[in-house]
């Protein structure tokens, strides 16, 4: 019997601490969010190269990748949803949004939520490599040809950048969560208390 009753006792608190990882669970991790989708918002409207109307160069899938990595496939998917959608209000107005492309941006997150949550470097690198080619090279590319009838050069045109961001975004991700310990323990800090 005593032996049961431990085993329920370790799963509750199996079960609380995934809540409290989770962006429902923890007014941290929420507040988190919300300041990764922010810094999604700048770092793609405002720190990328443009070439063109439908190659972009920069970090922006970063923060969107960070989140799904740190607390899963629903924060990375929201973090992303809520990043394309007000970048693109924002800055293009309601008329421009996408909405293949702000699947696109999820897909990104949900893949970093489920395949990088080990948070080893081969995990890490294997999520933002994924979730670049199927979001991003895929999902978006298949968005502007529907949107805005994109020729299929152009939209070839834009596989090299997006895997040199994933190779880039791969590399900074492994240093911050695999080797970095003032980040990690302050990730730490942030779903745990």
């Amino acid at each position: 019997m005593r032996r049961n009753k431990t085993k329920r006792n370790e799963t509750k608190k199996t079960k609380t601490k995934k809540r409290r990882n989770s962006i429902g669970g923890n007014l941290r991790v929420l507040i988190f969010c919300s300041a990764l989708a922010a810094l999604a918002i700048v770092l793609s409207q405002y720190l990328s190269i443009k070439i063109g109307n439908s190659v972009r160069i920069g970090f922006g899938a970063l923060p969107v990748i960070l989140a799904g990595c740190l607390f899963g496939p629903v924060a990375g998917m929201l973090v992303g949803a809520v990043s394309d959608i007000l970048g693109c209000i924002l800055f293009y107005g309601v008329g421009a949004l996408v909405p293949l492309v702000t699947v696109g941006v999820m897909v990104e997150g949900a893949v970093a939520g489920l395949v990088g949550r080990r948070k080893t470097p081969v995990s890490l690198v294997i999520a933002v490599m994924t979730g670049r080619i199927v979001g991003s090279a895929l999902i978006k590319a298949v968005g502007l040809w529907l949107q805005y009838k994109t020729p299929l050069p152009v939209l070839l045109a834009r596989i090299p950048p997006i895997l040199l961001e994933g190779a880039l975004i791969s590399i900074l991700l492994v240093y911050l969560l695999c080797n970095n310990r003032a980040v990690t323990k302050e990730i730490r800090g942030l779903t745990e208390k």
